[in-house]
């Protein structure tokens, strides 16, 4: 029963960083600097709780308040490059926080121990402070956000950049400034992910902060599917039970799954969420009854012969 708890707590961190990719894509933007807010909210989380003695809930507020604000920096410049250089630019700036948290020192003796960050060999002592709870009311929390964002106004603007920025700019839409607001709020997300992850393990390295977990997490959500929020859960929830469900395999268990992430891909291209909400619509556009215009009577028109007999 523990270890299906934990499993479950290790997919609400996931689907956090998942949703976090998923408010930038909600807007056209492909970023890889989600990971890097990660880090920043766990490194962060772990100097205010495990150094300065704060709890759980404000550290995590300021965590959010300052990847939103970086975000919103970095927001701003990104606009001016599109497509793989986007990408470019967000793996850059990955790579320059996990390379200023390898080389950070600032540890402190507690009956000692060196508590801090120690550069390479990574943040210990930090204080656990996070259980299923705090993780189900982060990922719920996040979830009636974008439910709440996807059924309002500001939804369908967002869907519009989307689609076509330049037509949504024309409808008066204020393009600039949802890309930023969005991805200030994915930011803000993945920091509040980050910091529950530290409080969780209760350790943390850079060097987990890497390329590879920035693959994973588009894994999250191009497996689940990007129209709909509980896709990238979905998907986080999956691609993270797949591994240990493939345990039995032994040495060969990265590989199956490579194979069946693969398998999935090519064989619901737009998502598992996407392609069942897809063929629920089409089932019930089927079985729908063929609408007809309000107040039409059908009128029996007559044959050749009964206008015979009449006259």
């Amino acid at each position: 029963m523990g270890y299906a708890i934990n499993l479950l707590e290790l997919s609400g961190l996931n689907m956090l960083l998942a949703l976090s990719v998923y408010a930038t894509l909600k807007v056209g933007q492909f970023s890889l600097a989600q990971v890097g807010f990660w880090a920043i909210g766990a490194y962060v989380t772990g100097m205010l709780t495990g150094l300065l003695g704060w709890g759980l809930w404000p550290a995590l507020l300021v965590c959010a308040l300052l990847c939103a604000a970086i975000g919103l920096l970095l927001g701003y410049p990104c606009l001016r490059v599109r497509g793989i250089y986007l990408t470019l630019a967000t793996v850059a700036f990955l790579e320059l926080v996990r390379v200023f948290f390898h080389n950070l020192e600032y540890t402190q003796l507690r009956g000692g121990t060196p508590i801090g960050p120690a550069g390479a060999v990574g943040f210990r002592g930090i204080p656990l402070m996070t259980t299923w709870f705090e993780i189900l009311l982060a990922v719920v929390g996040t979830a009636a956000l974008f439910a709440w964002i996807e059924r309002s106004r500001l939804g369908l603007s967002l869907h519009a950049v989307r689609e076509d920025e330049t037509a949504a700019a024309c409808t008066g839409i204020r393009v600039v400034r949802l890309k930023v607001g969005m991805f200030g709020l994915g930011a803000a997300i993945a920091a509040i992910g980050g910091g529950l992850h530290a409080t969780y393990t209760t350790f943390v390295n850079s060097d987990n902060f890497n390329f590879h977990l920035a693959l994973i997490s588009i894994f999250f959500v191009t497996v689940g599917g990007t129209q709909r929020y509980y896709g990238p859960m979905l998907g986080a929830l999956l691609l993270t039970v797949l591994p240990e469900v493939l345990r039995p395999v032994g040495d060969f268990r990265m590989v199956v799954y490579g194979g069946v992430v693969l398998i999935i891909m090519i064989a619901v291209p737009r998502g598992i969420a996407d392609e069942l909400m897809q063929r629920w619509a089409s089932l019930r556009t089927r079985a729908a009854p063929a609408p007809t215009a309000p107040g039409f009577v059908p009128v029996k028109t007559s044959s050749p012969d009964d206008r015979v007999t009449q006259g």
